[in-house]
């Protein structure tokens, strides 16, 4: 299943009437793919590299804080990213509390920010870790029982 934004509605429609390109997380075809790759600081590779492995580690909740951290120092579109990374976070909190609208809520939003990503971004293998959040996502849309997910996230080698 293709997930895609869902059009706002209410007071905070205002708020967020600039609408997302999801092209500016993927390079246009002339523009070499390196100059596009996020520049990463020491710092910022640690708390990525942080977040993976506590997000592999089943701490849902310690990773998006380590990844928050990445969030708050950069602007988009590596912004928007780490928020779709924060979100699948989130999505399996709410999956291991039980919380069923919270974790379609949270996949629905993750998935919209990393599928706008190339596979490879930030030197993460995405590909494989989309086509699990959406794999889960369908089960959970189908079904009302929810199992505890193992999604792992790693690094291109």
């Amino acid at each position: 299943m293709k997930v895609t934004a869902k059009p706002k509605s209410g007071p905070s429609a205002a708020s967020s009437a600039k609408s997302w390109n999801p092209y500016r997380l993927t390079p246009p075809p002339n523009v070499d793919r390196q100059q596009f790759t996020p520049r990463l600081s020491e710092e910022d590779r640690a708390d990525l590299a942080e977040g993976v492995a506590l997000f592999n580690a089943g701490k849902y909740w310690e990773s998006h804080e380590a990844w928050e951290k990445i969030w708050r120092r950069h602007p988009e579109p590596w912004r928007y990213f780490v928020q779709g990374l924060i979100q699948a976070a989130a999505a399996h909190h709410q999956l291991r509390r039980g919380i069923r609208h919270g974790v379609l809520k949270h996949l629905h939003n993750a998935l919209v920010k990393l599928d706008a990503a190339p596979p490879d971004f930030a030197g993460l293998a995405l590909a494989p870790f989309r086509d699990d959040l959406h794999s889960l996502l369908d089960r959970i849309e189908a079904s009302e029982k929810m199992t505890v997910s193992s999604l792992q996230l790693r690094f291109i080698s």
